[in-house]
């Protein structure tokens, strides 16, 4: 028998009691879309569901009720289903389920089959047996799975990744402020899911290969930890003020006349410069439109056609001259490079710096010192 550090337990448990204390949370929240909230409810359970399963096995349990093992990890299979199904619903506000979704849950009942074939319909002997070879990663079917989970996972948090950048093209297309909307904190945890799945794929070929032999008990506690990390990441994401915008990818109208387009131009020219609609931080696409009294679409084919930016390029372009207008103009020794980032437009200072860099050339604080 397995005999678990102590270690292992504790961190075991708060990270159990973390995880189903989230789905909870989730499930009866207020805030935010409710499909959206239980999906990522559900994601938070199957990542609890494969911890509590292998907590269970390493602690002997399994040992006296072989009829039990295997089931809880099988709901692992859903995790990454689900994680996709949730970025879908923050970047589709028309998202629904649908009958087609149920296909995601097709390797999970040929799992569900496989396992009372070759585990559950087998003599307590033999299923004893089985679980010797799970932990030790002997068998070939271990070792098959190991190699399909590697590319089931991986397939789906490419095309996670895929959706979020799709979805940021439409956005820059959409609004001047991408802080609270560019889904960042969605990106960094499939890229530390990725990391994971590489580094889970590495350490089950060493274990299969028995060339070296790893204490298991250091590899779980390494995973114990990335689930502290991926759940504060997820947390994090859960206070954006906007963590559901539902952005959807429009239709372009096609482009008007040269002579249409240059006098819409001029008239948007004249709009900008005159009013300075930029200096609103929260300036969307369908409220400049409307303040030029255009359609949203033919604005967006003007901005993206006639001038080949996207709207969050043109309105920091305008944002970042009026910036310098100010630091190059102001008489105010005490004004702050802060000030000035609110004053034109911008909430995030990391945003107000890159914009800043790109468009002329230096940080804010050394182009205000060349006229200090």
């Amino acid at each position: 028998m397995f005999l678990m550090p102590e270690l292992f337990q504790i961190l075991s448990l708060l990270v159990l009691f973390q995880l189903f204390f989230i789905s909870f949370f989730l499930f009866f929240s207020k805030k935010g879309r409710k499909l959206s909230n239980y999906l990522l409810a559900f994601f938070f359970l199957s990542l609890a569901c494969g911890l509590l399963d292998y907590y269970l096995l390493i602690s002997g349990y399994f040992e006296v009720n072989t009829q039990y093992a295997l089931l809880l990890n099988s709901l692992v299979i859903f995790h990454a289903p689900l994680l996709l199904l949730y970025t879908q619903s923050l970047t589709d506000e028309k998202f629904s389920l649908k009958f087609i979704h149920l296909l995601h849950a097709l390797p999970f009942a040929i799992a569900l089959g496989l396992l009372f074939i070759f585990y559950y319909s087998q003599s307590p002997e033999m299923q004893k047996w089985v679980l010797e070879d799970v932990k030790k990663g002997k068998d070939l079917s271990t070792i098959m799975i190991s190699v399909f989970g590697f590319i089931y996972e991986l397939s789906y948090l490419l095309a996670i990744k895929i959706r979020i950048r799709n979805y940021r093209e439409t956005i820059v297309q959409h609004f001047s402020n991408l802080d609270k909307i560019n889904l960042n904190w969605l990106n960094f945890l499939v890229n530390v899911f990725i990391i994971s799945v590489l580094a889970s794929a590495f350490s089950n070929l060493l274990r299969h290969s028995q060339l070296i032999s790893m204490d298991q008990g250091a590899i779980v506690v390494g995973l114990v930890g990335l689930l502290f990390f991926i759940s504060s990441v997820l947390l994090k994401g859960l206070h954006q003020n906007e963590i559901f915008l539902g952005a959807q990818r429009s239709s372009v109208d096609g482009a008007g006349s040269q002579e249409e387009n240059k006098s819409l131009l001029e008239k948007l020219n004249v709009h900008i410069t005159k009013n300075k609609p930029y200096l609103d931080a929260d300036l969307t696409l369908n409220d400049l439109a409307s303040q030029v009294q255009i359609s949203s679409r033919q604005l967006s084919t003007l901005i993206n056609l006639e001038l080949g930016k996207s709207f969050f390029d043109l309105i920091n372009s305008y944002r970042i001259e009026e910036a310098k207008r100010i630091l190059r103009e102001s008489t105010d020794n005490k004004l702050t490079v802060l000030e000035v980032m609110y004053e034109v437009g911008f909430n995030s200072k990391s945003s107000f710096n890159t914009a800043f860099k790109k468009y002329a050339g230096s940080t804010p604080t050394a182009y205000k010192s060349r006229f200090s």
